[in-house]
């Protein structure tokens, strides 16, 4: 037994992995390549906390339209729209200051960590949120001028987030397998790091593992998930291919 409060994921198979869900009120960073899964994840995290455990949800998008997130994530069955009006969940548009659009939502950041806290913090405490997601904190970093910035902003964005009352998930692009990070710097201000990738993506091949989780047991091992028409599908019993299947 251990003395550090879990938040299932809601994700099957990985709560099993992981003896019962994300550390509580901690950061964990999820990370992998484009196409791998990260924003599925972050959001079947958030909608299971709305909808099963009475825990609103903030979901902060810098690489989507909120409008497109919300009509991708009905296939799987989300009705993230229903969650809004209930006060369950809420969607913070990072994208339109991105791509230098206007936006129609009811709330709105730039890219500058100093407004994203503040955008954030009366957020939580307007909705009573208790889960938040960041997809994805690359977008944030490559506003910035220099690596030196790109750093010291995401120490600054984590050690605040880190303070907070919240169960939070921020995504990192991974350009290479062995790189846990675009950056260098985001796996280690996060207390978990959870790596999503692909091998034989024409064969529905993804791999999850728990790269750390500070504070509790679990397992290191690399294992298959699938993308269902229910969201992710984890299987913590099965071994990945070694080589692609005929």
């Amino acid at each position: 037994m251990h003395g550090i409060r879990q938040t299932p994921t809601g994700i099957p198979g990985l709560d099993e992995i992981l003896g019962g869900g994300l550390p509580a009120e901690r950061l964990t960073l999820v990370s992998g390549p484009a196409g791998a899964g990260k924003s599925t994840f972050a959001l079947q995290f958030l909608y299971h906390g709305a909808l099963n455990e009475d825990e609103p949800g903030i979901y902060v998008t810098f690489d989507e339209k909120p409008e497109n997130v919300r009509n991708d994530m009905l296939s799987y069955g989300w009705d993230l729209r229903g969650l809004e009006k209930q006060g369950l969940f809420a969607m913070v548009d990072g994208f339109s200051s991105r791509a230098g659009v206007a936006s129609k939502e009811p709330y709105t950041t730039e890219l500058d960590v100093d407004e994203l806290l503040t955008v954030l913090v009366e957020l939580i405490d307007e909705i009573g949120a208790e889960r938040v997601v960041i997809d994805s904190i690359t977008a944030v970093a490559l506003s910035l001028q220099d690596e030196v910035a790109v750093r010291k902003e995401i120490l600054k964005l984590g050690a605040v987030l880190s303070t907070l009352t919240c169960t939070t998930i921020m995504t990192s692009e991974m350009t290479r397998k062995e790189e846990v990070s675009r950056f260098g710097v985001e796996e280690f201000m996060a207390q978990g790091v959870i790596v999503l990738d692909y091998i034989f993506a024409q064969h529905g091949m993804r791999t999850v593992q728990v790269r750390k989780m500070r504070g509790i047991k679990h397992s290191t091992t690399e294992r298959p998930f699938k993308i269902t028409d229910r969201g992710i599908i984890v299987y913590p019993n099965e071994l990945i291919y070694t080589q692609k299947p005929k």
